[in-house]
C-alpha cells in the first residue's frame, strides 16, 4: 500500500506539472504525456484507496498509458525531423490500433505479459535513442541519463527478476526506481520545454 502512495504522489505530481505546462502552451506532445500520466495514475490510486477494481481495469489502464506514451514518442520523433521530412500528424495515433486486439488476449497471462514487456521495452528503447540523439550536446543531459537509467533498471529488475518469481515480494524496488526515473526525466523535459 505504501508503494501505491509513493507512485501515486510521484505520477500525480508529474501529471500536475504537465497540465500546468499544457495550460501555458498547448502542444500535442505535452497532451500525450499528460494523458499517459493520467492513465498510469488510475491503477495506483485505485490500489491506494483500496478500491476493488477488476484486474482487467488495471491492465487496460497500463496498456492505455504505455500506448499513449508511445504515441507521444512518435510526436517527439516527428518534431525532431526537418519540416519537409515529417510524417503526417495522424500517424502518431497508430499505436492505438492495439486496443482492438487487447480484448482477445487479456485472459491469456503469458501473451498479455509478453505484449506489456514488448511495449514497455520498445518505448524504453525509443526513449533512450530519441533523448540520446536530441540531447547529446546539451549540458543538462545528465538528468536524462539518470532518469532513463533508473527507468531501465526498473524495467530490467521487474521483467527479469521480480515478475518471474512470485515467491519474492520485491516488486516495490522496481516501482521506486520507476517513480524516481519518471520524476527526474519529466522534470528535466518540462524544464527544457520552458527554456525553449
Amino acid at each position: 500500500m505504501w508503494i501505491d502512495l509513493l507512485v501515486t504522489i510521484t505520477v500525480g505530481a508529474v501529471l500536475l506539472l504537465f497540465i500546468k505546462s499544457l495550460i501555458r502552451k498547448f502542444t500535442l506532445l505535452k497532451a500525450y504525456f499528460s494523458a499517459a500520466a493520467l492513465f498510469l495514475l488510475v491503477p495506483y490510486s485505485a490500489g491506494l484507496f483500496q478500491i476493488e477494481t477488476a484486474f482487467q481495469l488495471q491492465e487496460w489502464a497500463k496498456l492505455i498509458s504505455i500506448t499513449i506514451y508511445i504515441s507521444g514518442l512518435l510526436v517527439l520523433i516527428r518534431e525532431s525531423k526537418p519540416v519537409f521530412a515529417r510524417f503526417p500528424k495522424h500517424l502518431t495515433a497508430l499505436p492505438f490500433i492495439s486496443f482492438i486486439f487487447f480484448p482477445l488476449i487479456i485472459n491469456s497471462f503469458i501473451i498479455k505479459d509478453l505484449l506489456n514487456a514488448v511495449y514497455q521495452g520498445g518505448a524504453l528503447a525509443v526513449t533512450v535513442l530519441i533523448f540520446t540523439i536530441n540531447n547529446a550536446r546539451k549540458s543538462q543531459r545528465r538528468y536524462y541519463i539518470l532518469g532513463i537509467s533508473l527507468v531501465t533498471a526498473a524495467y530490467l529488475s521487474y521483467w527479469l527478476f521480480f515478475n518471474r518469481n512470485p515467491d519474492y515480494d520485491y516488486i516495490w524496488i522496481s516501482e521506486i526506481l520507476m517513480s524516481a526515473g519518471i520524476l527526474i526525466t519529466a522534470l528535466r523535459f518540462l524544464r527544457e520545454q520552458v527554456d525553449s
